[in-house]
């Protein structure tokens, strides 16, 4: 990343700070002995956090046969790990949506972006499941630079915000690295990176609109970044008004990315307005609505149809 662009984003408040809580979870997972129960009792220190985490582990998206009563279960069940991961993701929303930009439609922006991690963690449901939660926080996060970048740089950025609003057709990416010298995706990263979240996630969020992943990437990177790349894809059309041609094009490229047939993008899109509009509560975010969901299945069934 360009070095003047870095230090502008550190010398503002665009990025959000971690929480003591966060902190002090990761400081009792860092040591060699830690207890379960020391990450249960600081948990329990934030009412807000506690109540959040068991619905976070109750939704469906998450793959629990059980229903998760205490932190206790939701931790045995989960794992410390994971339970982290959704510490600091609820936490990161939280600073997120207190630091936003005027640039950015903020309820276009979550209903995209959880959009993105519910789908991501539907795919990775099926090529890495192991990285359910992971998938999840990845996609919600990935465009996570897109409002850094708009705070940071309010005047230059506007066109690349421009181009982020619905509807658009021009290649953000390619308008950030002209406007401001740099792109979404590796800020996104940089965040991931400064809130200590696995880098797994870092790195998939770096590469996911790669056409290309680059070699030597670590266990479990290239599975997590296909499925936030096809999952991206389509919750831009999810939050638009597509044409049908667009898509078929899109949908059939994107499972070709995560290497899924078509027919699972069906199943998937069953459950995805549930999903978002649960998140969306658990969050404490607001989204806009859709009434594009009949549309994409319709074509999806259509793709799926046989052919005479």
């Amino acid at each position: 990343m360009n070095a003047d662009v870095l230090a502008a984003i550190q010398r503002t408040d665009a990025l959000p700070s971690m929480p003591q809580i966060v902190t002090r979870f990761f400081e009792i997972t860092l040591e060699p002995n830690y207890r379960q129960e020391d990450i249960i009792q600081l948990l329990s220190t934030d009412p807000g956090v506690a109540a959040d985490i068991l619905r976070l582990a109750n939704s469906p998206l998450f793959g629990v046969t059980r229903k998760v009563g205490s932190l206790q279960q939701a931790a045995t069940l989960l794992g410390i790990k994971r339970i982290r991961t959704l510490v600091m993701g609820r936490c990161l929303v939280q600073g997120l949506s207190s630091t936003g930009s005027k640039l950015i439609d903020s309820s276009y922006y979550w209903r995209r972006s959880l959009a993105t991690g519910v789908l991501a963690a539907r795919f990775a449901d099926h090529t890495a499941p192991s990285f359910r939660e992971e998938a999840f926080m990845t996609g919600l996060f990935s465009d996570v630079g897109i409002v850094i970048l708009a705070r940071t740089f309010p005047q230059k950025y506007a066109p690349a915000a421009d181009a982020y609003a619905p509807r658009k057709g021009t290649e953000l990416t390619a308008v950030e690295a002209q406007c401001v010298g740099t792109t979404h995706p590796l800020v996104s990263a940089m965040v991931l990176e400064k809130w200590t979240l696995p880098e797994r996630m870092a790195l998939a969020v770096r590469h996911h609109h790669d056409q290309l992943l680059p070699d030597g990437l670590p266990e479990g990177v290239a599975e997590l970044t296909c499925a936030v790349h096809a999952a991206s894809d389509i919750a831009r059309l999810l939050c638009e008004a597509p044409h049908a041609d667009e898509v078929a094009r899109i949908c059939a490229e994107a499972m070709d990315v995560v290497k899924l047939d078509v027919s699972v993008l069906k199943s998937v899109l069953t459950a995805v307005e549930r999903d978002i509009t649960e998140l969306a509560g658990i969050l404490k975010i607001d989204v806009i609505p859709s009434k594009v969901y009949g549309i994409i299945a319709d074509t999806v069934s259509h793709m799926l149809a046989p052919t005479a």
